[in-house]
């Protein structure tokens, strides 16, 4: 097939952490390309390794999610026969051994909803570490619901993985911020020399618990949701074919997607804590 990532490796004089900055999982989300393209030719690593990667080059080149399948789903130390045979499955297996290297990975995305605002993901036990990103909300427990994403492929490994959301993928300052996020993360690692300002104001914390997949037909959500939208009642989010699909108040909603084809994630549940 060929490579479909493309791999840029700066080396610090010192020796330090070797970190992995994943951009383009997502082929249309591009903040994460962009503002790799800016940062890279005047970036001077002091300490330690980071490996920038340009993750799925077919799908940035379409300007497309993916090609074949979600990337940030084939994640795994032995990949299922479905996944393996896939364009985005292969292009897993050239990532995996930069990850298996690394001592922690930051991973640039975009939301699709409209007014989104930036966020994080991680693990619960990194929640204190996310707070370097300033995101107005850090997102935890959500590795059960995505299995095979790049961040829970290195929390499996007990190594600091991160999402990080810049907003709505088509709002041009989303690679400002994305370059904001990497010169952070690089910065609390070590590798560069720079400051951190850490927002005085507390992040919202949001755990995951539930994941809504279509069992019956398409999905038809029953209006737009925001990104964390918290519910004032009992909320009627959509159809599952003829079956309605509710979410008790004071729980949030995020990335409440229609859908065509039964089985595919139409949204994410979470409270506060």
């Amino acid at each position: 097939m060929g490579s479909n990532i493309k791999v840029v490796e700066k080396q610090g004089e010192r020796e330090g952490k070797k970190l992995v900055v994943l951009v383009g999982v997502h082929g249309n989300e591009v903040c994460g390309v962009k503002a790799t393209d800016l940062l890279l030719p005047k970036l001077k690593i002091n300490s330690g390794k980071v490996t920038f990667i340009y993750a799925n080059l077919k799908a940035i080149k379409q300007n497309k999610r993916f090609v074949e399948q979600n990337l940030n789903r084939c994640f795994f130390k032995k990949q299922l026969s479905d996944i393996k045979q896939s364009l985005e499955g292969k292009t897993a297996e050239e990532i995996i051994p930069y990850l298996d290297k690394a001592d922690a990975l930051l991973d640039i995305h975009a939301s699709l909803t409209k007014d989104s605002v930036p966020f994080v993901i991680c693990d619960e036990s990194n929640i204190e570490t996310a707070k370097i990103f300033n995101a107005e909300k850090i997102v935890c427990n959500i590795d059960k619901f995505h299995p095979g994403s790049t961040d829970s492929y290195m929390n499996l490994q007990n190594k600091p993985g991160f999402c990080f959301e810049c907003g709505y993928y088509n709002d041009t300052n989303t690679q400002n911020i994305a370059k904001k996020a990497i010169i952070s993360y690089l910065t609390y690692y070590g590798c560069i020399e720079s400051k951190i300002g850490i927002s005085k104001n507390k992040p919202l914390i949001i755990k995951i618990i539930d994941l809504y997949k279509n069992k019956y037909g398409p999905f038809k959500s029953k209006r737009y949701f925001k990104d964390f939208e918290k519910m004032k009642e009992k909320t009627l989010i959509g159809l599952d074919g003829d079956k309605e699909v509710y979410v008790d108040k004071e729980k949030v909603v995020l990335f409440v997607r229609d859908r065509e084809r039964k089985d595919e994630e139409c949204f994410l549940v979470g409270e506060e804590f």
